[in-house]
């Protein structure tokens, strides 16, 4: 039995015990079960499958090569299979449309991305289905030691002319596929962080270019300047989030990730976000300061978290720190977490704040996909 529908802005087609398979409306695949197994593919072309190994060990792959390509051919074949069975009506036009493109438009389409983007480096675990536009370029900090996403990347602002001509241009290459994506992210690491009015000019046009949709950016607690009445005014533009990395709340372990060891500017800055009504998203590091700092890195963050007065709107995501020998922080400590402990960590802090009325979700970085 084959079920196809057009249902909240993208083709959805269940193939009985077969698969699950859903398409933006330009026919692009965004994500699908296919011999059960998960499959996520991002608008840039890359490809992942995730799989569980026991409760807590999420498995995440890139699929590449002649892999990538056949399963990409019988994600299509299902479309053509359902066209069989839906010929008619909005769904038989949206599954003409998608059985249309499959591989080589496919790669013109990545083409098209990348003369769009540089790479989107990262996002937050509930801005992966959010319209991207990168309103500045690489991070004017960059010297985090557990960091390397924009090391490939000079710092730069854009000018309000450019950030819409380039908002325009994602508007009209994603064209119905559009439809799929909720909300706007506001690129790359610290769009906040530009001069003013620059920033709330990045609010305003891309709510203008997308209109209804909420936006939300990152923001670093040390470098972005807005004050309450900023914040208040993006608010009434449509910013709904913002993501701060506060990492740990503890002096000594800041000093370890290399960034500016003051941690209650984070408390200043959520406490503004949360008085001009804008939804604040914390960002904390399992595991950062290994086992030589895990209690002043758990108790002073949690002690941090608690001065920010954060509501049911807010969110605390817990990220594991993932570590590469080429990072600085690789040759900073010499008593990393193993995988056990990262689990005791992160029930720790989560249990803490859980039991403050505080929300917290999990933060896979691997899992960022646009």
């Amino acid at each position: 039995m084959i079920d196809a529908r057009v249902l909240n802005g993208a083709l959805r087609i269940v193939i009985g015990n077969e698969g699950v398979y859903v398409f933006d409306l330009e026919g692009r695949p965004a994500f699908f079960e296919h011999a059960l197994r998960s499959y996520e593919r991002g608008l840039s072309g890359l490809l992942v499958r995730k799989s569980w190994a026991g409760r807590r060990r999420r498995i995440v792959e890139e699929v590449v090569g002649g892999e990538k390509e056949s399963v990409l051919r019988a994600v299509y074949a299902a479309a053509a299979r359902a066209l069989e069975d839906h010929p008619d009506g909005d769904v038989g036009d949206a599954l003409r449309l998608t059985t249309s493109r499959e591989i080589e438009w496919l790669l013109e389409d990545e083409a098209r991305f990348g003369s769009l983007y540089m790479p989107i480096s990262i996002l937050p675990p509930d801005q992966y289905l959010s319209i991207v536009l990168q309103a500045t370029v690489g991070c004017a900090y960059n010297r985090c030691s557990f960091c390397t996403f924009y090391r490939d990347r000079p710092y730069r602002v854009k000018d309000p002319r450019e950030f819409e001509a380039h908002a325009r241009l994602v508007r009209d290459w994603l064209g119905a596929g559009a439809l799929l994506r909720r909300g706007i992210f506001l690129a790359d690491a610290n769009p906040l962080g530009a001069p003013r009015d620059l920033a709330i000019e990045y609010v305003r046009i891309a709510r203008e270019v997308f209109p209804g949709r909420d936006v939300y950016a990152f923001a670093d607690y040390f470098s972005t300047r807005l004050d309450a009445a900023d914040y208040s005014r993006m608010a009434s533009l449509g910013l709904r989030r913002v993501y701060v990395g506060l990492e740990s709340g503890a002096r000594d372990v800041l000093r370890v990730l290399n960034k500016p060891p003051e941690p209650r500017l984070a408390v200043r800055i959520a406490r503004m976000m949360g008085d001009a009504g804008i939804s604040r998203g914390v960002i904390v590091l399992v595991g950062a300061g290994g086992r030589g700092l895990w209690r002043k890195h758990v108790e002073e963050t949690i002690g941090i978290i608690d001065e920010m007065d954060l509501g049911r709107d807010d969110l605390v995501f817990l990220s594991r720190l993932l570590v590469r020998p080429d990072m600085p922080y690789a040759g900073m400590v010499r008593d990393p977490l193993d995988d056990g402990e990262m689990d005791s960590q992160e029930e720790e802090l989560a249990e803490a704040l859980r039991a403050r009325g505080v929300r917290t979700a999990p933060y896979d970085i691997r899992e960022s996909i646009y």
